[in-house]
């Protein structure tokens, strides 16, 4: 849902240091002339949290950060966009200036590996209202993506028979016509995995042999290999594909927006997950704790969701949805029991030589 914005090592610790010195003098200076008290309680009034940007923080914004400091009196200061180098600078030079961080899927197993996240205290945070698989001992979900299979409505309607699965992707006989698929190995060789017979739960390590012995089918029949959100479902609307794939809040925003003629399904779906983590050094613990309480609201997660197409792990959330935005949701109970959900660890050891094979196979 995201993208990601990787600095060199040593960059990261120069920005860092850089921004260090310009918020952490503004931080003295704020407190100057304070007792040493008084000085620490202006800081207990803050919650720093570092997040995506754009139209998703302003989401966050109305309907989470402001209402907690109007609840607490702490204010929340937010930052972007996501750095993961930034990230591990900070806490490496002991020097950290985040609460809270956003942190992607593919990242979020190696920062636990690095020591750079902190373990959340789950007494201060409501648990058995999130979903089982929405915690961990380091995070919690921000929110929740699915790279989903859409289809044109207008050649199979929803009230008639229609594809109901990524594998439909190979049913030529059904359902012919050319397919649109993304340019890179995450998903796909997943789902050449569980086309060639692979089962859910014992789809990693990825048998990558299996995978593009499929994927080999498939392929003649790709007409485009997107590379962008935006044209995953253009490329559908403009009739280039009969069905592809693409991530489930950009058929949302196009079929609720525009009232585009697009279906969705949701059967072996590629789960991806969004983290909420707090940065080990984190300057104002408590707070963010507090914050990532309040987050986890299901009716504000609701809002939330009907604002972007994503919400997080609240599991009461789709009952506060309208049936056009739960058909559209990824954290929805039923999608995700449908899905696959992504294994990042596996993802962050073998990404780069999965992403060369996949490309070499792509261009020969």
């Amino acid at each position: 849902m995201r993208t990601r914005n990787a600095l060199a090592a040593a960059v990261a610790v120069a920005v860092v240091m850089a921004v260090s010195a310009s918020f952490g003098g503004a931080a003295t200076r704020s407190s100057a002339g304070l007792k040493p008290e008084a000085a620490a309680k202006s800081m207990s009034n803050v919650v720093y949290i570092n997040s995506s940007g754009g139209a998703p923080d302003e989401a966050f914004r109305k309907y989470d950060w402001d209402p907690f400091t109007k609840a607490t009196g702490i204010k929340v200061i937010s930052t972007a966009p996501v750095d993961n180098a930034k990230l591990a600078a900070m806490v490496k030079s002991k020097n950290v200036q985040w609460d809270i961080t956003e942190i992607d899927d593919g990242d979020f197993p190696t920062d636990i590996r690095n020591g750079l996240l902190q373990k959340l205290d789950w007494s201060k945070l409501p648990r058995k209202a999130l979903s089982k698989v929405a915690i961990s001992p380091y995070g919690v979900w921000d929110a929740v993506y699915s790279t989903v299979l859409t289809w044109d409505s207008t050649k199979w309607p929803l009230s008639g028979k229609h594809p109901t699965s990524l594998m439909d992707l190979w049913n030529q006989k059904d359902f012919p016509g050319p397919r649109c698929l993304q340019k890179v190995a995450n998903d796909n060789i997943e789902l050449g995995a569980l086309r060639s017979g692979v089962r859910k739960n014992r789809l990693y390590p990825v048998d990558q042999t299996k995978a593009y012995a499929a994927l080999d089918e498939l392929k003649p029949n790709v007409a485009v290999w997107w590379t962008s959100g935006a044209q995953s479902v253009q490329v559908i609307v403009n009739h280039d594909c009969v069905m592809g794939t693409t991530w489930n809040g950009r058929p949302y925003s196009l079929v609720t927006q525009n009232g585009a003629d697009l279906g969705i399904a949701w059967n072996n779906a590629m789960l991806h997950v969004g983290w909420w983590a707090i940065p080990k050094g984190a300057p104002n613990y408590a707070n963010a704790l507090k914050l990532l309480a309040f987050m986890q609201n299901p009716r504000r997660q609701a809002a939330i969701a009907k604002a972007t197409g994503y919400a997080g792990g609240a599991a009461n959330t789709p009952k506060y949805l309208p049936p056009k935005v739960k058909l559209f949701l990824a954290s929805s109970p039923s999608h995700v029991k449908a899905s696959v959900i992504v294994n990042d660890a596996w993802w962050a050891k073998n990404g780069v030589d999965a992403a060369n094979a996949f490309t070499s196979w792509v261009i020969k």
